[in-house]
């Protein structure tokens, strides 16, 4: 079977010859007999499939199946019709699902006429899942899939430096808050030492929630109330996350400075920013996939980056609002 004419990533290219078809025609007793033939140099022979004189696919009988069948049954009327197939131009990521939902050891491929062509096994499949994930870590990363240990140093810095350009320039704006806000700064010094904290566990927050939303939109068929769901879920999580995290935080600010209400603004604006840096790193994903686009591609230094400028400007917000009662 010449690959070359299928799609790269497509069943069409992971399909093998290794199957047993047999004549819907045969009685039990010409398909044990026919199975003996057609055995030999074949591994994994689970089910035997049934094809009419157009060689279409029309059922399928596991090998205990037709051993434990009477010798006179004919194999169409013993056959399973709904069986489940693979066009020739499924992409790999889909077929893996269907695995995966349908618990099946093999799934035969077909052509546009329904006549079979090859043959999937899930040992194939499980080199696919392996590949897609390596795929969506690297999209993750914004390291790239292009990228392993013999890229050249220059191939690899120009596949990294546009995103990290682009990042540098939102970067200037955290900057530009920080600016906005000297007034405070000056006034309340210790404002500074919890900035880098703040900003940090934002951006591990959005982080993790992004990497929860593309390892599930890559198992699941997410619909609105699926989409809806995690949504909940995750602002759950950034609240539990956030007031555990706030607490502490505002006990340590309250004994290391001595200050009851800056304990009281760190911890606060930690809660707000963790919820806000959860809700971000779920809904930026969901929100490219029902544009079509690969989730994926959400990495973890935009959304660390985004949640670095909501955080502080959520921080030196609050700390304003009660600057003469910190002071």
């Amino acid at each position: 079977m010449n690959h070359n004419i299928y799609e790269h990533e497509t069943t069409g290219t992971l399909m093998k010859q290794g199957y047993v078809a047999l004549q819907e025609s045969c009685t039990v007793e010409q398909a044990i007999l026919h199975l003996r033939e057609q055995v030999q140099g074949k591994r994994n022979i689970h089910y035997v499939y049934m094809v009419d004189t157009d060689q279409q696919l029309t059922g399928v009988l596991s090998v205990r199946e037709l051993l434990a069948a009477s010798d006179t049954e004919g194999l169409a009327d013993i056959m399973k019709k709904n069986l489940v197939y693979f066009p020739a131009d499924l992409d790999q990521e889909e077929a893996a699902k269907v695995f995966r939902d349908k618990d099946l050891v093999s799934i035969p491929v077909v052509n546009k006429w329904k006549q079979l062509m090859g043959i999937i096994h899930v040992e194939d499949i499980i080199d696919v899942i392996h590949q897609e994930a390596d795929e969506d870590i690297g999209k993750l990363t914004a390291s790239g899939k292009e990228i392993d240990f013999h890229t050249h140093p220059l191939v690899a810095a120009g596949k990294r430096l546009p995103w990290l350009i682009l990042l540098l320039f939102i970067g200037l704006i955290s900057g530009g808050i920080i600016e906005s806000f000297e007034e405070t700064l000056e006034k309340v010094v210790a404002l500074a030492f919890f900035m880098p904290m703040i900003a940090g566990m934002t951006g591990n927050t959005g982080t993790q929630s992004l990497a929860v939303v593309v390892r599930g939109l890559v198992s699941e068929k997410l619909d609105l109330k699926k989409a809806t769901k995690l949504l909940w879920r995750e602002l759950l999580v950034g609240i539990i996350i956030g007031l555990t995290c706030a607490i502490i935080i505002a006990i340590v600010a309250y004994v290391w400075r001595g200050s009851f209400m800056l304990g009281f603004v760190v911890g606060i604006s930690l809660l707000a920013t963790l919820i806000i840096g959860t809700l971000a790193g779920t809904i930026i994903p969901l929100i490219l996939y029902k544009c079509k686009a690969d989730p994926a591609v959400a990495s973890g230094p935009l959304i660390t980056t985004i949640n670095d400028i909501l955080s502080l400007l959520i921080y030196f917000g609050i700390a304003t609002m009660f600057i003469s009662r910190i002071m």
